[in-house]
């Protein structure tokens, strides 16, 4: 079994920023991925280009942020010039038609322009708070993500394992993959037939909630079922006063995630269940899709 360990939000914070380049460096982090219209995207982009071996994709953005396109272009996803606040948000318009998919789409095809402007090359593509999960976003998620090379794009949410989450979170991510198995049957038989498709573990731990002895029985769990390609989901980082102020809200731990990262064992103990780190972009060059 191959495992990706990733990093959610490069850009989002310096501090942020700062601890996930030092989990690839020191750790077992392999890729991340980036969003674009965040205010420390810029930071993130020079991050990358100094390290050329850290794997990026796109962080599809369509919450709480700014847009990358001017407001007036995308009138329903925003109000006072950024993102609605909250992924219920965002669905509960969604779900009333007020929540315009191809304003959506717009933006999105902006955000990949940007990461490309910013000289990154994608390997893959997943969505902040999951939004690009949504039904009739979904295939256009997809096609972008085809134009782009990229054959790797977040859909399944893994779990439980025992003991993980809580019974709030296990919801969600039933919830979650319904939406997703929706916005699946959606995507066109070609596109689907390109994608690669991979679990994605860590949604029941996220912000720092997961643990070695954790992530190890996740993983003992789907290789156990045969299962070939998982990607680990992280929100690793520092924790600074900015990125405090800004998104102390969340509850995140994002020390937590960057330790984890860090562990000194989990080398050894991947190793010896067969168990091979990678990333995105090494699976897609074997796979011929860059």
């Amino acid at each position: 079994m191959k495992v990706v360990f990733h990093a959610d939000d490069f850009g989002l914070t310096r501090a942020v920023n700062a601890g996930i380049v030092e989990a690839h460096a020191r750790g077992l982090l392999r890729s991340t991925s980036l969003m674009p219209s965040a205010e420390a995207a810029e930071d993130a982009a020079a991050l990358a280009r100094s390290v050329p071996d850290l794997d990026v994709g796109l962080h599809v953005t369509l919450v709480e942020e700014r847009p990358l396109l001017p407001a007036e272009r995308v009138p329903t996803l925003v109000t006072g010039g950024r993102f609605w606040p909250s992924h219920a948000t965002v669905f509960a318009r969604y779900a009333t038609g007020r929540w315009s998919v191809a304003e959506a789409a717009a933006e999105t095809a902006a955000q990949w322009e940007r990461l490309a402007a910013l000289g990154i090359r994608s390997s893959h593509c997943d969505g902040h708070q999951h939004l690009h999960l949504l039904p009739q976003l979904f295939p256009r998620i997809v096609e972008l993500a085809r134009r782009h090379g990229v054959r790797f794009v977040r859909t399944w949410l893994g779990g439980p394992a025992a003991g993980a989450g809580s019974t709030v979170r296990r919801a969600t991510r039933v919830a979650v993959n319904g939406v997703a198995a929706l916005g699946w049957r959606r995507v066109p038989l070609a596109d689907r037939d390109a994608m690669l498709r991979f679990v994605t573990i860590g949604f029941l731990e996220a912000g720092g909630r997961l643990t070695s002895a954790r992530l190890l029985a996740a993983l003992d769990h789907f290789r156990a079922r045969g299962v070939e390609l998982v990607e680990v989901m992280l929100h690793p980082g520092h924790r600074d006063a900015e990125t405090e102020r800004k998104y102390g809200h969340w509850g995140y731990r994002w020390d937590s995630d960057r330790e984890l990262l860090l562990d000194p064992t989990l080398p050894e103990a991947l190793a010896r269940r067969g168990i091979e780190p990678t990333s995105f972009r090494a699976l897609a060059a074997h796979a011929g899709a860059l």
